[in-house]
């Protein structure tokens, strides 16, 4: 992603694989202060780690059942796969995560009160 304008609030922590991102290191993301989480990976046809995607996906979508049971919306939760060569495809899907994530707003206001996400 270099070279590539990323927007300021953009965080990226890179990995080999997502099936080396266990279901503790995303929610530690939102434990941490993340408003929003976007796992950019591979295509799973495309993976030299055998069977990381499938590992995790299925974090993933154990990850979405938690949030939904933590009264966190499960859209703050992204998955999205490309191929090396999808550099501007990869930035557009970035810039409108982070602007989703933006009108969604904050987990947590900054005095310490939950958002009315959380106190459904």
């Amino acid at each position: 992603m270099t070279g590539m304008r990323m927007p300021s609030n953009f965080h990226l922590v890179r990995v080999m694989c997502i099936g080396r991102i266990n279901q503790a290191l995303i929610l530690r993301a939102f434990e941490f202060g993340a408003d929003g989480v976007i796992l950019l990976e591979c295509k799973d046809e495309d993976c030299r780690y055998g069977p990381g995607p499938k590992v995790g996906h299925e974090n993933v979508h154990r990850v979405r059942r938690l949030l939904h049971l933590l009264g966190i919306r499960q859209d703050r939760l992204v998955e999205c796969t490309f191929e090396a060569h999808e550099k501007e495809e990869l930035a557009r899907v970035l810039w409108k995560f982070v602007k989703k994530i933006e009108v969604l707003g904050p987990l947590m206001v900054k005095n310490g009160r939950k958002s009315e996400e959380l106190v459904r």
